[in-house]
């Protein structure tokens, strides 16, 4: 017994703890006096909350308590009712619970797990900021606390980002104001707190090189000193230098799509500018010396940086300094060259100017002291810089665009030719809205091209189709421009102006007006020269208005966005002479001159001269009589806030209350165009409770038409916007939304867009049905025929029979003509574009486009098309403005997808021929057998009968006989062609194809386009898509090249001088044509020498 006592005991083996089952010992913990139960009861459900939040769930109002010091079960109302007996007991009996900071902080964190769990950030990023660091850590999470963490840091900065827009934009505080009081009432979370954690959430970043998360946030908050703080830790991080361009480059980005406002944008863009320059710096010794692919890199998106800024003279200093570091073998000039074409792309002409004014000039240099650099230039460089001022000032780029369109058209005339026809076929060509909009269609169609009634419109139309042809405009305009005083003799008066007539002369002047204004890169010099002739025109033509409003078109396209206050003083003494046509066109005008000025706002940097002449038109507005002069000075007040955003807010909130429908009209394009491309939901917030309230139809209209403008950059929210507003009882919101979706899906082909427009085709409303043709042509422009299953063709074809339909509407039968212009724009080669290839809105395709709506108003403004179309050329040239026709781009589509439409086909008139009588069996036996019988009767009567019997029966057998061998031969026929045509096999498509240079390759198609770098010609920015202008480098620079020269119109018609020769006379013995009679003769001589030997032997 003792042995066994002595021996020692085994312990028994330990089981694994299972998990709890249950919360309910513990929740019930919570109510014990004692805080160290309550803290142990805290901390085991905070072990277990993930898996029992549901039971946790029930104490929440236990744990809030606790996390806020009071005693558990106790409300506000039992606190209040029950003051002084607890204090009593309190007095009389134990001391009161007093929870310490941990407890609390322990309770709440538990409380948010259980928030979290029931999909409630807010309320659990409110407890979690009570919790403290250990229970919410940010920096270094645990691995199972990741997504809890996660999950609140979005919801804080989402918290704190709405905060701090509320702080930095009022009207954006009086709306979260707003849905606060709606909401059900809620604690606010604590400012500082919050700070602290996004602050954190910025360290984070730092700790791992998110670099680009830590910008988005600062600038959805607008944050300038963390955007700098960001920008300078990256500098002083270890990241390589192409991730940190790489990074600039999203920050530019982001800052164009993510930050509303335009002042903290322009903050923001300055810091991110100062960034790069650095970066240049720090990759080059030189500043002048981008040698490294990375400072190239660098220099780009420096350039676009300080061109969204405006600053032209630090992008002039950038190509300065490009072009300079070139030598014999860098290419560094033509990034250069390059950087100066998408500068023009943007549409921005004073920028421009601006720009080109900021590059030297080699004249210039030879007279100034002072030079840029050390050293002279050399030739080379001389050379770089003059194709620098060539494209920027000196056409260069439209006289491209000219010559593209010459020579690629694709315009099918057989599409005139049938117009036409169908015009005249039921006499509506005596109809002159239709008649008016043939001709406008014709300029459509060859807008740009140079192939080339309402006699003001048809000769205005001259300038669609020569638009850029600034070289023969005069020329070719000479037959219809008024008389003028001679330009070599100053002192000259100018001759008398009649009062009546003059339409060609008015059109031809706008015609004028269009070549020089439709391009924004034509020649400076060639635009000047065009302004002074049609100002000249402009001001002695104040007699007939019909001359001065063509007259005043003319000059304020030739004057487009120049601020020119001499001339707006002259359209404004026009406008002063209150004739209605003429002081509507001064009035569009003088809003082209001035056109994204922002000459009136507050924060406008225009003088103040021209912030007088604003008011002036505001003022007259209201004092004239002529709705056609309130409208246009509405109209010149919209253009004149093009891209102002928030700097317009005061100008469109005045004019959105003006009592006039006309002036609210305007105020809504204003809206549009003001914020046009940036998306803001302010101004779509505005629009669209404009289009669903005002009580004018043409209000509501503009305000539905302002949405494609404003999500331009967007497209595809349009349809969306407007699928309801296309069920509107009101025709006119059904139209403007048949032309929003076409705007702004131009060009896309998208199917679900042009469904969503089918049905407006067959509207009740004429009007309506007219719009739904032309947002149906503008998303089929540059389409193929196999686009939308084909349905493009079926298109096409109701576009012709409307025309020819008389059961249609003069209306619908407008929407189909200039629908049937609009569908193959430019020769096929053109298309609505609103943005550049840099994401840039285009001021030129932008007011144009505006214009051209206009037309709903007055017709001469559909001229204005050839502003807002844009040509879909991609070319590549090497650095003497040559094109290498050996360079090729590789297309990765089949070809029918971006193929030109087939050309219609010309009916041939079918000869109708004359169809035999079939002769039946039983009809030939019963003459044979009346034949027989007669031939019979006239044998009884004599002997000859008989024998002509005979001959009937024979011909009767022969006759068969024939038709049976025919039959039999071509049955014979037949069979054998059937065995000689071989079977056609259907070849299969490629799948890819490369394209020469130049051709068209549009928006669409460039996605699916790639350089080929195994080729000789490559080009400078190998990263950009193969999409407009391209410059190119040589690498066998050695080799023979084989080029094409960019030639005009005029020029390229001119046949090659032929060859030196000496000419004879007819009949002279060395003329060609003797020779080659001597030889024939001689031939034939020859061959009768056998013939009569012959004769002779016989």
């Amino acid at each position: 017994m003792a042995t066994a006592l002595a021996m020692p005991l085994s312990s028994p083996p330990k089981r694994p703890r299972l998990p709890l089952a249950t919360a309910s010992g513990l929740l019930a913990l919570l109510s014990e006096p004692d805080p160290t139960l309550v803290q142990h009861a805290l901390t085991k459900l905070l072990s277990v909350v993930d898996t029992l939040w549901h039971e946790v769930a029930e104490a929440l109002p236990d744990l809030e308590c606790i996390a806020e010091g009071g005693a558990v079960g106790a409300t506000d109302e039992d606190e209040e009712d029950n003051d002084n007996a607890n204090m009593a007991d309190h007095t009389n009996s134990a001391t009161p619970i007093v929870f310490d900071a941990h407890t609390r902080q322990t309770a709440a964190a538990l409380a948010s797990r259980v928030f979290f769990h029931l999909e409630e950030p807010r309320q659990a990023l409110r407890l979690a900021l009570e919790s403290g660091n250990e229970y919410f850590n940010v920096l270094s999470p645990k691995k199972e606390d990741e997504a809890y963490v996660e999950r609140l840091v979005n919801a804080a900065i989402g918290e704190y980002v709405a905060k701090r827009r509320g702080e930095f934009d009022g009207t954006a505080a009086a709306a979260a104001a707003e849905a606060k009081e709606e909401e059900d009432e809620e604690e606010e979370l604590d400012m500082d707190k919050l700070q602290s954690v996004v602050h954190l959430m910025f360290e984070r970043c730092y700790q791992d090189g998110q670099y680009s998360h830590a910008l988005g946030v600062a600038f959805e908050s607008m944050e300038t000193n963390k955007v700098a703080e960001i920008l300078q830790q990256l500098l002083s991080s270890n990241t390589d230098e192409a991730s940190v361009v790489s990074i600039l480059k999203y920050a530019l980005a982001s800052a164009q799509t993510l930050i509303s406002s335009k002042n903290f944008r322009v903050e923001a863009l300055k810091l991110v500018a100062s960034t790069l320059e650095q970066v240049g710096k720090r990759t080059s010794s030189d500043m002048s010396a981008y040698s490294s692919s990375i400072a190239k890199e660098a220099a780009c998106t420096l350039v676009l940086c300080r061109q969204i800024l405006g600053d032209a003279d630090a992008v002039g200093k950038i190509i300065t300094a490009l072009i300079d570091a070139t030598a014999e073998e860098s290419d560094t000039a033509l990034l250069g060259l390059q950087l100066c074409f998408d500068i023009v792309d943007s549409g921005d002409e004073a920028f421009v100017t601006k720009v080109a004014q900021c590059l030297p000039k080699q004249e210039a240099e030879s007279d100034s002291t002072t030079t840029t650099t050390d050293t002279p230039r050399s030739d080379i460089v001389w050379a770089h810089f003059a194709n620098a001022h060539r494209v920027l000032t000196g056409g260069f780029t439209s006289e491209l665009s000219l010559s593209f369109l010459y020579k690629n058209s694709n315009y099918d005339t057989l599409i005139m030719t049938n117009l036409k026809k169908a015009l005249e076929e039921r006499g509506m060509s005596r109809n002159s809205v239709l008649h008016n909009c043939a001709v406008t269609a014709h300029g459509y169609l060859t807008a740009g091209t140079t192939n080339d009634s309402a006699k003001f419109s048809a000769t205005a139309s001259m300038g669609v189709i020569h638009a850029s042809h600034t070289t023969e405009a005069m020329t070719l305009l000479e037959p219809y421009l008024p008389p003028s005083a001679p330009a070599d003799d100053p002192n000259a008066e100018h001759p008398t102006v009649s009062a009546t007539g003059g339409y060609a002369e008015g059109g031809s002047l706008y015609a004028l007006g269009l070549i020089h204004g439709s391009h924004a890169g034509s020649s400076t010099e060639k635009r000047l020269e065009a302004s002074t002739f049609l100002r000249k025109h402009l001001r002695n033509s104040h007699a007939n208005e019909v001359i001065s409003h063509g007259a005043a078109l003319g000059v304020g396209l030739t004057s487009f966005g120049s601020a020119d206050l001499e001339v707006v003083g002259e359209l404004k003494e026009l406008l002063y002479t209150d004739s209605a046509v003429a002081g509507e066109a001064a009035s569009y005008a003088m809003g082209m001159v001035l056109v994204g000025s922002g000459a009136g706002n507050a924060s406008s940097s225009a003088g103040e001269e021209l912030a007088e002449l604003v008011a002036e038109l505001r003022n007259y507005s209201r004092e004239t009589h002529h709705e056609k002069i309130i409208r246009g000075i509405a109209m010149c007040l919209a253009l004149v806030n093009y891209g102002q955003e928030e700097n317009a807010d005061a100008t469109i909130e005045e004019m959105r209350g003006d009592r006039d429908p006309i002036i609210r009209y305007g105020a809504m394009y204003g809206l549009a165009l003001a914020y046009c491309g940036t998306g803001s939901n302010k101004a779509i917030r505005i629009l669209l409770h404009t289009a669903v309230s005002d009580v004018s139809d043409d209000v509501r209209m503009a305000a539905v038409i302002g949405l494609a403008f404003v999500l331009h950059k967007t497209p595809e929210r349009v349809p969306e916007l407007v699928r309801l507003l296309l069920e509107s009882f009101n025709p006119h919101v059904r139209y403007a939304s048949c032309m929003a979706v076409g705007i702004a899906m131009a060009g896309t082909g998208d199917s679900d867009s042009v469904a969503l427009l089918e049905p407006m085709l067959t509207d009740m409303t004429d009007y309506v049905r007219q719009g739904a043709l032309l947002g149906t042509a503008m998303i089929y422009m540059q389409q193929s025929d196999t686009c939308n299953n084909r349905k493009i063709k079926t298109f096409r074809e109701k576009l012709a029979n409307l025309v020819g339909d008389k059961h249609q509407t003069t209306l619908t039968k407008m929407g189909a003509i200039l629908s049937t212009g609009l569908l193959d724009a430019g020769g096929r080669n053109c298309v609505i574009s609103l943005g550049s290839r840099n994401g840039f809105t285009k001021m030129t395709s932008a007011a144009g486009l505006v214009l051209w709506l206009q037309h709903w108003h007055w017709y001469p403004l559909m001229h204005m098309f050839s502003l807002a179309v844009t040509p879909t050329c991609t070319i590549g040239l090497n650095k003497d403005f040559k094109y290498p026709k050996k360079f090729e781009v590789q297309c990765n589509s089949k070809p029918s997808v971006f193929a030109y439409p087939k050309k219609l086909e010309e009916k041939k008139e079918e000869v109708k021929k004359r169809v035999e009588t079939v002769t039946l069996s039983t009809t030939a036996k019963s003459k044979a057998r009346l034949a027989r019988k007669k031939a019979k009767e006239e044998a009884e009567s004599g002997g000859d009968s008989a024998e002509s019997a005979m001959d009937v029966d024979k011909k009767e057998e022969e006759g068969e006989s024939k038709k049976e061998e025919e039959k039999a031969e071509g049955m014979d026929i037949d069979e054998g062609a059937k065995e000689d045509k071989p079977k056609k096999k259907r070849e299969l498509e490629p799948t890819s194809f490369r394209i020469s240079n130049p051709s068209r390759i549009t928006k669409a198609q460039a996605e699916v386009c790639a350089f080929d770098l195994d080729q000789r010609y490559r080009p400078i920015r190998r990263s950009e898509k193969p999409y407009g202008v391209i410059m190119l480098t040589d690498s066998t620079p050695g080799e023979e090249e084989d080029l094409g020269a960019v030639k005009t119109p005029s020029a390229e018609e001119e046949a090659d001088p032929p060859e030196p020769f000496e000419w004879t006379p007819p009949g002279h013995p060395d003329h060609p044509d003797t020779k080659v009679d001597e030889k024939e003769s001689e031939k034939g001589e020859g061959n009768e020498k056998p013939v009569a030997d012959s004769t002779a032997a016989n």
